[in-house]
């Protein structure tokens, strides 16, 4: 985050802010600075500092994230560390709980205002999260990706394609997954990385010109598994199919595409027999399983506007606050037994521990599905971050600054009545 920002990108709608006083700030980690208002009767900072509540934490790490990106990374494709470890588990569910605020200081007032900042599972970060997703449900509403095919009700041409990919379980462990996303290797570590802008390259080759959404996701058992949306330029057909189950999906049924990437009737028929042959053979995607999906409009099983929010599904749920706190009473993410619950957590892990960005889409995405580009600001903002302070800083600020304005307005009182001069509610 840079260290001048507009107040707005950090107060989401329906967010509150923070407002004690429109006095410059004290840190409440130099009490040095806290000192009594002359001729007051003075504020102790200590007796303060007691009376703070504090959040009841997992583990040893106080609300905070103990540790240098780039150690961590090492330590997890080293073995020294795993996403199965109960103590990171904890650490992250005490981090994701522990709400930081960002300071602001107007440079011509001096007002200051205090904005919670976002993490992943808060209120904030829930809110930016949802936001995005309906941008992208507004750019794409009223707009065409699939027409029906002449003679054949079961089929459509799309330029929307949804795919799913995973990782083979024998050839990677969880950790050497989730860096295999990373688009930048990691000095010193020898790894696989890339793949998913190699996959892309490969998509590109076989459909021609695209835009990408990625949502990188995990499962129940904690390993990846991506989401990328195709909006492609030329579209391909696809065939509605109805499995054993009763499931219906729109499938790719150009034999020609089909032994592209690896789903024609040979590689299908070598799937069944040797699965981690048919891996080793696939030509796009060597990892683990591939799977591609047509989207098409107004389907009762996967319509596009239903598409676009399915990789946002595990990211606009507040976990943290109020009646949402659904993490409150869980120790490690290793207990959870609800699917749901526990594929979200798995996937902040993974992020959060290998840095990746939990949804990515570039230009040319949003020029397909007709996003507006963003406009720029016009001239230099008023506004300065000073600081992040954590929830138990913020906390203790904001009493200080409520005793300093009673201890004031007390004082103010005091020399009103010396002076002979009528309160407004205060007996003479």
């Amino acid at each position: 985050m840079g260290n001048k920002a507009e107040i707005a990108d950090f107060i989401p709608n329906g967010i509150t802010s923070f407002e004690p006083d429109s006095r410059p700030g004290i840190p409440p980690t130099e009490p040095l600075l806290l000192e009594p208002l002359k001729g007051g009767s003075g504020i102790r900072f200590l007796d303060v500092y007691k009376t703070i509540e504090r959040s009841e934490l997992r583990a040893d790490g106080n609300g905070c994230w103990p540790f240098d990106p780039e150690d961590l990374m090492k330590q997890l494709l080293n073995g020294d560390l795993d996403l199965g470890s109960p103590h990171l588990q904890s650490l992250l569910l005490d981090w994701m709980e522990s709400d930081d605020y960002n300071r602001f200081v107007n440079n011509e007032t001096g007002q200051e205002i205090f904005a919670m900042a976002a993490k992943r599972g808060n209120v904030v970060y829930a809110a930016r999260k949802s936001k995005k997703r309906d941008e992208i449900k507004s750019a794409i509403s009223g707009r065409v990706f699939d027409t029906p095919v002449d003679g054949f009700r079961d089929r459509r041409m799309t330029r929307l394609l949804l795919c799913t990919v995973n990782f083979d379980r024998s050839k990677y462990s969880m950790e050497e997954a989730w860096a295999a996303l990373r688009s930048t290797p990691l000095e010193g570590v020898d790894y696989i990385y890339n793949v998913l802008n190699r996959l892309n390259a490969n998509i590109t080759k076989i459909f021609g010109k695209h835009g990408t959404l990625i949502c990188k996701e995990a499962q129940f058992s904690g390993y990846p598994a991506p989401h990328l949306i195709f909006v492609l330029d030329s579209p391909v057909m696809v065939q509605r199919h109805v499995s054993r189950s009763g499931a219906v999906s729109w499938r790719i049924c150009d034999s020609r595409i089909l032994d592209r990437i690896g789903k024609g009737p040979l590689m299908r028929k070598l799937a069944r027999t040797d699965y981690r042959q048919a891996i080793d053979k696939n030509p796009i995607w060597k990892h683990g399983f591939i799977d591609f999906e047509g989207i098409v409009k107004g389907d009762k099983v996967k319509n596009n506007r239903d598409a676009f929010s399915y990789p946002f599904k595990y990211l606009t749920k507040c976990l943290t606050q109020g009646d949402s706190g659904v993490i409150s009473g869980i120790m490690t993410i290793n207990e959870v037994a609800d699917k749901a619950l526990r594929t979200t957590l798995f996937t902040h892990l993974g992020n959060k521990c290998f840095r990746t960005r939990d949804i990515s889409f570039g230009r040319g995405f949003k020029e397909r599905i007709g996003m507006l580009p963003e406009q720029p600001r016009e001239g230099e903002s008023v506004w300065t971050r000073t600081r992040t302070y954590t929830g138990f800083e913020y906390r203790l600020h904001s009493r200080m600054e409520e005793l300093r304005q009673w201890e004031a307005g007390s004082q103010r009182i005091k020399e009103l009545l010396s002076q002979g001069e009528p309160c407004r509610g205060i007996p003479s």
